[in-house]
């Protein structure tokens, strides 16, 4: 064996071996470059995320506050109907009762034995149906 193979292949082997190293080097900064970026894009799409979240919910907050709102006319719609339907009902049996009256006090000026009659029948009606109890 000569030497001069031997430092050959060592050369060859060094050459190699620096080829290697700056073809890892390349590598690694390539690959220290796209974690950087991927780092970056995530920081942009977390940023994005927030972002949308914020609107989100805002949103729905306004879309609650105009529900509440509309539930507050429509509570106060149906309360100022039931107000409506409460006057009118009593109005109504104020009606009744003051045609009933006048028709009681007719009858009884018309008939004043008869309603006699009629008052001590439905007293004794009344008492009798009490005493039972």
């Amino acid at each position: 064996m000569s030497r001069q193979p031997v430092s050959k292949l060592k050369q060859d082997g060094k050459e190699t071996a620096e080829n290697v190293k700056a073809h890892a080097d390349a590598a690694a900064a390539e690959i220290s470059d796209l974690a950087d970026l991927t780092y970056e894009e995530l920081k942009e799409q977390l940023a994005l995320v927030k972002s949308d979240l914020a609107d989100l919910t805002e949103a729905t907050k306004q879309a609650g506050y105009a529900k509440a709102q509309q539930a507050r006319s429509s509570a106060r719609r149906t309360g100022r109907r039931a107000v409506k339907m409460a006057e009118d009902g009593y109005d109504y049996a104020t009606d009744q009762l003051d045609e009933a009256l006048e028709s009681a006090e007719t009858f009884t000026r018309e008939r004043p034995a008869m309603a006699m009659g009629l008052a001590a029948g439905a007293g004794f009606l009344l008492a009798l149906a009490l005493s039972r109890r």
